[in-house]
């Protein structure tokens, strides 16, 4: 008997070594093959009274130029109009005009961002979540006084549902805002 157990000891260790590796590798690939960007996040259609301000707005600003500091300096021209910066860094495309990217061009969130720059282009790519990105270039035109900025709208307006991290905004520079690049000089 004890022989038998001996015998046997050494392949049934490994078939259970074996086993567990094979599970690890299946869970591995699932796990690195699984979806990993989430559920979008999606607007919270939301009643302004007739007018859209900054304080309802949430912005990523983007550098978009050769030049440092571009992102940092744009993050403290909004926020002086409460608008939410929840972000800001460096863009992954290069521009020559101050671009403002929304889920519609014509959204008014976009167009409230488009009154803070001259010669602004707007942008829509589809964004469900609404948030706004402000890319600017290495010559870009932030209006001097701008007056308070508002536009009217009729109706509620969707825009992102508020959280612990768009509530206020940090200094250091949200991870979850976006996907993309990791923090450089440029900024």
């Amino acid at each position: 008997m004890r022989k038998a157990i001996r015998v046997l000891k050494t392949p049934v260790t490994m078939l259970a070594l074996l086993a567990i590796l094979g599970y690890g590798a299946v869970w591995g690939y699932k796990n690195a093959t699984a979806d990993s960007t989430g559920p979008q996040t999606t607007c919270v259609m939301t009643d302004v009274g007739g007018t859209l301000t900054p304080d309802k707005v949430t912005v990523r600003v983007l550098n978009g130029g050769t030049q440092g500091g571009h992102a940092k300096t744009t993050r403290s021209y909004l926020m002086a109009f409460d608008f939410k910066v929840i972000y800001y860094n460096n863009a992954d495309r290069e521009v020559q005009t101050t671009t403002i990217v929304g889920n519609s061009a014509n959204d008014p969130e976009v167009q409230l961002l488009a009154k803070m720059f001259d010669g602004a282009v707007t942008e829509g790519d589809g964004r469900a979540d609404h948030i706004v990105d402000v890319i600017v270039p290495t010559k870009f035109q932030e209006y001097d006084n701008p007056p308070r900025p508002s536009i009217p709208v009729s109706g509620p307006v969707c825009l992102p549902p508020v959280t612990a991290s768009s509530a206020s905004p940090s200094d250091s520079a949200s991870p979850s805002a976006t996907a993309s690049s990791t923090p450089t000089k440029k900024k």
